[in-house]
């Protein structure tokens, strides 16, 4: 009896892990990927890296993508973001700061100009795939910008880094299912501002704590989304707020999270439509936490 009770158990958990590595392995084989880390005013050190050289998150990104039978290529030069270009590529990871418009800035590398955030808006909106990490949210920021409408929200400010915790709002979402409720984990955690409220599926929100709201006043304030996917057009959105620190690049909740971010937004015939549902309203605190 113990024996057929071991292998249902063995049975189970081969039915439940083995699909999900092989369906990332199964989606993303043969995907084309561009990861762009063009920094205008600030130059995060986990995207700087020397002429030829891959960044540390590239270094990772490169290393996922092979696991799982894909191609990535790494590069701040926002002039590659036009028309003809954008068909090479399949999914879209976004590093970046500032007015990615414009050349020069702290990396030195070309901007996308005016026709190059055009293009890409009109390849998510054309059903393209996007992913967004950390200062994905401090570009293209400006009042009326269609960026900043697609990604969902602006940047607004940062304090000290500190251990926050990650809560699960959507766990059964598919983009959640290697981070577990109440993960904590040490970064730089952005503030927010001009949400695009009515258009956002918030899946995590952070809250700092009881200490960090004392110590620090700018996180004394209810817990606020740092996990988000969204559609736009007829493309798919996901952006992740972690990404500062070049632990959390090797941390593997956090790897295995970005296998399954791109995978659902690659995976556009199988989104349902509570996947993407709007629930700001519904789930982001309203009211201060208690003093």
């Amino acid at each position: 009896m113990y024996r057929v009770a071991f292998m249902l158990i063995v049975a189970l958990l081969t039915a439940t892990f083995a699909p999900t590595a092989a369906h990332a392995a199964q989606r993303l084989q043969g995907t084309r990927i561009l990861f762009l880390t063009k920094s205008e005013g600030f130059l995060h050190g986990v995207v700087a890296a020397k002429p030829g050289k891959p960044s540390h998150a590239g270094t990772v990104l490169a290393q996922l993508a092979k696991d799982n039978g894909a191609t990535l290529d790494e590069t701040n030069d926002a002039s590659v973001i036009n028309v003809e270009n954008l068909k090479n590529y399949d999914l879209l990871v976004f590093y970046t700061q500032g007015d990615i418009r414009n050349s020069g800035g702290k990396d030195g590398a070309p901007g996308m100009g005016q026709e190059g955030l055009d293009a890409l808006i009109a390849w998510i909106k054309a059903g393209g795939a996007f992913l967004g990490y950390h200062s994905a949210t401090d570009t293209l920021r400006m009042d009326g910008s269609p960026y900043r409408d697609m990604i969902g929200a602006g940047f607004a400010s940062h304090g000290a880094q500190f251990k926050g915790t990650v809560k699960v709002v959507d766990a059964a979402h598919p983009v959640m299912k290697s981070i577990p409720q109440d993960w904590q984990i040490k970064d730089e955690w952005y503030t927010f501002n001009h949400w695009n409220s009515k258009n956002l599926r918030v899946l995590a929100l952070m809250d700092p704590g009881a200490r960090e709201r004392k110590r620090q006043p700018l996180y004394n304030a209810p817990d606020y989304p740092v996990i988000w996917v969204a559609a736009y057009g007829d493309g798919l959105v996901y952006y992740d707020a972690l990404g500062h620190r070049e632990d959390v690049w090797l941390n593997s909740t956090f790897q295995n999270s970005i296998v399954d971010a791109a995978c659902w937004v690659l995976d556009k015939e199988h989104v349902t439509p509570d996947q993407t549902k709007p629930n700001f309203d519904e789930v982001v605190p309203k009211d201060k936490p208690a003093q």
